[in-house]
């Protein structure tokens, strides 16, 4: 009869406390739950700020003159190596732009100190006209002889030397005597619209002179 009893009393305990046990389970869930809405979720990233639109590449004032004075300074050495081929063999001592630059305008030396001339298109690929053997007496065959012998520089090396004094369009070059010394003499024209009258040795390629040309 007391075993009954006993095994009664333990019965109504467990009952008892099984809705405690519940009760905590669903508490500690509860908790759990919490703690993840209680992270702080990340904050909302800001919409990324517009990139600014490409700005259209700038254009130097001088820009059309840049190319102009490229395309120029390019076709020179085409220009005198049409005007050479021309007459078969020789040496340029002289280019010059003509017509507002729409021809060249080229002296060819050949091996005798004759000059011939010849005329080339803008781009310096055709020939126009000539070549034509220039009037030459014993004096200028000794001056033409001269003046090759002296230059170590090419026409085409004489223009780029022009070129890195003052930036522009070279327009004319030739060989000339100055000061008893032969050197390439030559313009350049700026972006401004201003010639610059340059002479450089014709062997060491060092600047002589470099001014300005006032003249109208």
């Amino acid at each position: 009869m007391q075993t009954t009893t006993k095994t009664t009393a333990r019965r109504i305990a467990l009952l008892t406390a099984l809705p405690l046990v519940g009760a905590l389970a669903l508490t500690g869930c509860s908790s759990d739950d919490d703690d993840r809405d209680d992270v702080a979720a990340p904050a909302a990233s800001a919409p990324a700020a517009s990139a600014p639109a490409a700005s259209a590449p700038s254009v130097a004032s001088d820009g059309s003159s840049s190319a102009a004075a490229t395309a120029g300074n390019d076709a020179l050495p085409t220009a005198a190596a049409t005007a050479r081929k021309a007459v078969g063999s020789g040496t340029v001592t002289a280019i010059e732009q003509e017509a507002g630059g729409t021809s060249w305008e080229v002296l060819v030396v050949t091996a005798d100190g004759r000059e011939q001339e010849v005329h080339v298109d803008a781009d310096g690929r055709r020939t126009t006209a000539g070549p034509t053997k220039e009037t030459s007496d014993a004096d200028d065959v000794a001056e033409a002889k001269r003046f090759v012998g002296a230059a170590d520089l090419s026409v085409a090396q004489a223009a780029s030397a022009l070129t890195k004094t003052v930036s522009g369009t070279v327009t004319e070059l030739g060989l000339d005597d100055h000061a008893g010394a032969v050197v390439w003499e030559g313009d350049v024209l700026d972006a401004s619209g201003t010639k610059h009258s340059i002479r450089i040795d014709a062997g060491s390629g060092e600047v002589v002179t470099n001014t300005v040309d006032t003249d109208d």
